[in-house]
């Protein structure tokens, strides 16, 4: 019996990787069923997931459609050409690194980079008898954990000896692994250590943060009103410029062009504007030397929170999960502790709490992000337990948010 269920109930971690300047040069794509989130979608060998593959949102992201994605898959798939069900120019193909490869998977492979696709090895060690494969990837991604700087810099080493291959540092979970990584000559860097502040003794919130933060105030009131929002908004040229250039894309469908603010606010509506220009101030928090994928993080997490909340039971919460995914990571855009800049945000308490590492009845809702882009497939069923939500309601409310997300920055923010 074929599984008939669409990708809709399927959770996909898109986790970043970076250069040496912080800037996204691809995404890890982990995949689960958000109802049997304990096998791998690739290993399954039916019709389902050949359309799961082919169907899956698999572009966008803080850096847009030019990030390379970065699928696992089985010798099995590969085998069968499951691969060709994605497009083959920002595909890298990860298979774990493995002793004599059988021919048929060798054969396949030489296919698909004759195609076009890019071919990463997981777990690269340089063991004897994966030379074949070794010699064909164009990345060797090199897991960090329980390794010292010259393990790391023998592992490179043997690496290099296949080519030119790209090295990925993967599980860079602190700014200390990443000066090691750094270290040790990677280019590139996988993990979450870019969701850490690097606090600063002493520093403080400077004036132009407040200045933005204090943008808030305006956009945060209870009662609508459209004529002081739309003449704020005048004041600032490159927000006006965004906000036109949003709403007259192809995400939109107004019937004619919006060409004034104050229609552009109507247009919107009270809540969706609010929304926007929370987002619009958000990235022009971020330091340039700060990755972009903060904001981007801040949004998704924002929108998932919202959409997962409307029709569960926390309807009345929807704006404050918002608000509280919005803000989750600004301690890490500014490297400022979270409790200095909550002194500047417009938020009630118990947000400020929240935000704070306190526990409160929105600490579950963090929880449950950081499990889902940790790919923590159990800790997923157990938040989205203790919260009452259904593993689909989660999965759908989180391609959603990739797709609002999406949209956000290919559009507002190419004026900036």
């Amino acid at each position: 019996m074929s599984d008939e269920r669409t990708y809709e109930s399927v959770f996909v971690a898109r986790q970043p990787v970076f250069d040496a300047n912080n800037e996204t040069w691809g995404y890890m794509m982990l995949f689960r069923d958000s109802k049997d989130a304990d096998r791998a979608i690739f290993a399954d060998n039916s019709e389902a997931t050949m359309n799961l593959v082919a169907n899956l949102p698999l572009c966008g992201g803080a850096c847009g459609n030019q990030a390379r994605l970065l699928i696992h898959f089985t010798p099995e798939a590969i085998i069968r050409g499951v691969p060709y069900a994605v497009p083959w120019d920002n595909t890298v193909i990860i298979l774990e690194e493995m002793a004599d490869p059988d021919d048929t998977l060798i054969v396949a492979l030489g296919d698909l980079l004759i195609d076009g696709y890019e071919f990463a090895i997981n777990n690269f060690e340089g063991k004897p008898g994966c030379e074949r494969l070794a010699e064909l990837a164009d990345t060797l991604i090199i897991d960090l954990e329980g390794k010292d700087e010259a393990d790391l810099k023998a592992i490179i080493s043997q690496g290099k000896k296949f080519g030119p291959a790209r090295m990925i540092a993967k599980r860079v979970e602190t700014n200390d692994d990443l000066t090691i990584a750094k270290d040790a000559g990677f280019p590139l860097f996988h993990g979450f250590y870019f969701k850490k502040p690097l606090i600063k003794t002493g520093r403080k919130i400077n004036s132009s943060e407040t200045t933005r933060l204090k943008l808030f105030e305006i956009i945060e009131k209870d009662e609508p009103d459209f004529d002081t929002l739309a003449l704020a908004i005048e004041a600032d040229v490159a927000i006006s410029y965004r906000l036109l250039n949003f709403l007259n894309s192809a995400n939109f469908s107004f019937a004619t062009t919006v060409t004034s603010i104050k229609q552009a606010v109507v247009l919107t509506g009270w809540k969706p504007i609010r929304n926007w220009l929370r987002l619009i101030i958000l990235t022009d928090l971020a330091p340039s030397e700060k990755t972009q994928e903060l904001a981007y993080l801040s949004a998704h997490r924002a929108k998932l929170f919202e959409t997962a909340a409307l029709g569960s039971g926390y309807e009345n919460d929807s704006d404050k999960l918002f608000m509280v995914g919005l803000f989750s990571l600004l301690d890490a855009m500014l490297n400022t502790p979270m409790k200095e800049i909550t002194t500047h945000l417009p938020v009630d308490k118990e947000i400020k709490a929240t935000l704070c590492n306190k526990k409160t009845k929105y600490s579950p809702w963090l929880d449950l992000a950081k499990a889902i882009e940790a790919s923590d497939w159990e800790a997923v069923g157990d938040r989205a337990k203790a919260l009452n939500l259904l593993p689909g309601t989660v999965a759908v409310s989180y391609q959603h948010a990739f797709t609002w997300a999406d949209a956000f920055f290919a559009s507002s923010t190419s004026g900036k």
